[in-house]
């Protein structure tokens, strides 16, 4: 892995002081609110590294309108910057379906979701699953979850999912 330097604005050196490689090379960005300086092109994980992103936590760049913001992976693929990019991290919850753990970004999570999960790339989802849930937030602790329904889900909490043996 390539480690790329790179400092908050506030530690950088003046635009004068800098060599014209550098200006053509460096970007501002904001990473939570606070302005950094970063190669053009740099890595999902440099970025991670250069605004203290945690572990739990994923980097979204921000897109204008109504189109979703882009996650930033954790990785070493190629990021290109544009000047001022604005990027934002947000926990990660993890939750355990069968008792393989899956994170998710989302206050809440389907049946559909679930079943997903459970099946991961292999067959069809549909309503013979049963699933159930426990070590939920206090509005949802334990209980079942059912075709079109949806809880709330948080740090550690717990999914079954089983086929009812009916078709």
């Amino acid at each position: 892995m390539v480690t790329i330097p790179t400092r908050r604005v506030a530690d950088q050196q003046s635009e004068s002081e800098m060599s014209e490689h550098e200006k053509q090379s460096e970007v501002r960005i904001h990473i939570n609110r606070e302005a950094y300086r970063s190669p053009n092109p740099t890595t999902g994980d440099a970025l991670y590294d250069l605004g203290e992103i945690g572990k739990h936590e994923k980097l979204y760049r921000e897109t204008e309108g109504n189109a979703e913001d882009h996650l930033i992976h954790r990785n070493d693929h190629s990021v290109h910057l544009v000047q001022d990019d604005h990027f934002y991290s947000q926990k990660a919850t993890i939750i355990f379906v069968n008792g393989d753990e899956h994170e998710t970004e989302k206050e809440q999570i389907t049946y559909l979701q679930v079943v997903e999960l459970f099946l991961g790339s292999g067959g069809q989802p549909s309503n013979e699953y049963l699933v159930k849930y426990s070590h939920g937030p206090s509005e949802n602790p334990r209980g079942t979850l059912a075709p079109g329904q949806k809880v709330k889900v948080k740090d550690d909490m717990r999914f079954r999912v089983a086929g009812t043996g009916e078709s």
